[in-house]
């Protein structure tokens, strides 16, 4: 029974042991850039010298290639390893190679330091080879999104269109539009579904209740082959913006039809415009765990994200 005893005390030191070797070379790497920016950067005020000294930054990372590893039984006997698809390959995730930017919003400077390096997930062997002061725009994500949505419903449901349209549809930007289509009356007004907390809220402010919004027409329009026809795909919003923008239709259109229903530019400002509050879009998968050990899909490459220090 002692030797139970003592077995499993070794085996839990030895745990701990192994456990404590996981490192995250974060907070070394974080230093490193902050002494490149300091040394690096001119122009800068004391105060926002002293801002990129003393506080936590965001980073921002992305994957330049996963690392792979050759399972250990590889060649043994004379075996060959049998894999269908590289996404099968085994990974080491704590390996990938990663852009990773460290970066710093100093005070009334109007943008972002930014410290660019590369290395492993966990920081190891990541080091700065540049600095710039950058100014980012928030991602209109809505815009993304309905260019996606529109070109896969294209794709999928207007197979009389020519390879050429089909192959315009799937690589080229559209032409985003207000437009007044005639289209099914009941999408131009959408009813408005409060939770009880939301009513109440209301309630308590004296706020006119709604129970109607009106929603707003946009469409995105791509080129066809024909000069005068033109690839067109709408839907309503109630944001006035494409952020929450459901497609109703698709149609290949004449070119005339789609100009005489565009809205003025004195009807575009009128349209009451509300765009929900975002940050920075770097990129656009979730961010994962910074320590890729305590990820539970540890065995998974993760597509890389943004993380802010506590």
């Amino acid at each position: 029974m002692k030797r139970l005893y003592l077995l499993i005390t070794v085996m839990t030191a030895l745990l701990a042991v192994l456990s404590g070797c996981r490192t995250d070379y974060t907070k070394s790497a974080v230093e490193r850039a902050r002494t490149y920016a300091l040394d690096n950067l001119k122009g800068l005020s004391d105060n926002q010298r002293n801002f990129i000294r003393y506080t936590q930054p965001e980073i921002y990372e992305n994957i330049i290639y996963p690392r792979y590893v050759i399972p250990l039984n590889a060649g043994v006997g004379e075996r060959h390893v049998e894999i269908d698809d590289v996404r099968h390959f085994p990974v080491a995730p704590e390996h990938d190679l990663m852009h990773s930017c460290v970066v710093w919003t100093p005070p009334d400077l109007g943008a972002k330091v930014v410290v660019v390096g590369e290395g492993e997930r966990s920081m190891m062997f990541w080091d700065p080879y540049r600095v710039i002061v950058k100014r980012y725009d928030p991602g209109d994500t809505g815009l993304k999104t309905a260019i996606t949505a529109a070109s896969t419903f294209v794709r999928n449901n207007m197979l009389y269109l020519s390879v050429s349209e089909q192959n315009r549809v799937r690589f080229d930007n559209p032409e985003s539009i207000y437009t007044r289509l005639p289209v099914d009356p009941e999408d131009s007004v959408e009813v408005v579904r409060l939770s009880p907390w939301e009513e109440y809220q209301q309630e308590k402010e004296g706020a006119e209740k709604k129970e109607t919004v009106q929603n707003t027409q946009l469409s995105l329009m791509w080129p066809a082959d024909d000069p005068l026809q033109c690839i067109v795909v709408t839907g309503f919003s109630q944001s006035g913006t494409f952020d929450g923008w459901k497609l109703r239709t698709a149609e290949l259109m004449d070119v005339t039809k789609l100009d005489a229903a565009r809205l003025s530019r004195e009807e575009i400002d009128a349209i009451e415009k509300t765009v929900r509050a975002r940050g920075l879009i770097f990129p656009s998968e979730l961010d994962p765990v910074r320590n890729p050990f305590d990820s539970p899909n540890s065995g998974k490459s993760p597509g890389g994200g943004s993380v802010v220090f506590d």
